[in-house]
């Protein structure tokens, strides 16, 4: 059977991708040279390739036409961000790419938080992240952006969606290699916190997962009013005063 061009290419850069795991030198010229190649196929106009973590020093990561002194003061709200966009990490966790399209729909009220966190600040309109997971860990992640709304198409988050697993892997060993420090973010989550009933740990499970209130709401079959009631109760026997602080203050294990 023939192999059509564009799968040659495609074959080609998966292939260029694990040599640069393998000949890399340090894990920032690999993610350099990761998001070059990248490029040839997915058209970004800013990128970043980073665990995502103020616990990892920005020094590990790599930025494309980024203010990484903007970056640097807003390490301290990326758990927040987490939280408030937690339902790109949620698609990203389940099937290791997510798209603001789908995550975040056009008009919807979602979005308009998506580009006042994360739009305005780094005048970007679309986004697609990438999460490279091993042993159910996101070890690190890359965030694409672009400039226009349409940047991105399902053919860009599919080709990302077959190559993630090599770019984890080539990420994951010169993370070892170096002992650099490094993000332990787990795809699931379980709360074992005491202080709460085993509905309440059911529901920071999905809260430290970034669901909204309204797909928590559902998937427990809840009315929002219930919900509220209970997050409430949840907020003050742990001592939190916001989703983030919840999520931080709460015992939460690997699911």
């Amino acid at each position: 059977m023939a192999v059509e061009p564009h799968e040659s290419l495609e074959r080609d850069l998966v292939l260029r991708l694990a040599e640069a795991g393998t000949e890399a030198e340090t894990l920032v010229a690999f993610r350099a040279r990761a998001l070059e190649l990248l490029r040839a196929r997915v058209p970004f106009d800013r990128a970043a390739f980073h665990a995502f973590s103020p616990r990892v020093p920005l020094e590990t990561g790599v930025f494309v036409d980024l203010d990484v002194s903007m970056l640097a003061r807003s390490v301290g709200q990326w758990d927040a961000f987490a939280v408030e966009l937690g339902r790109m990490r949620d698609l990203a966790n389940a099937a290791r790419v997510a798209w603001d399209r789908e995550a975040f729909p056009p008009g919807s009220a979602s979005r308009a938080r998506f580009l006042a966190l994360i739009g305005t600040p780094l005048r970007v309109r679309s986004m697609v992240i990438v999460h490279l997971i091993v042993r159910g860990t996101v070890r690190s992640v890359i965030a694409l952006f672009g400039k226009n709304d349409d940047t991105f198409d399902a053919s860009h988050v599919a080709f990302l969606q077959r190559v993630a697993p090599t770019l984890a892997l080539a990420d994951a060993l010169l993370q070892h290699d170096e002992a650099s420090p490094r993000a332990a973010l787990r795809t699931k989550l379980a709360c074992g916190d005491g202080r709460l009933t085993p509905r309440q740990r059911q529901i920071v499970e999905h809260v430290a997962m970034g669901h909204t209130n309204a797909e928590i709401a559902t998937a427990m079959g809840l009315s929002p009013n219930t919900l509220r009631n209970h997050l409430a109760a949840i907020f003050t026997r742990v001592g939190a005063s916001n989703r983030a602080d919840l999520v931080r203050l709460a015992v939460l294990t690997p699911g």
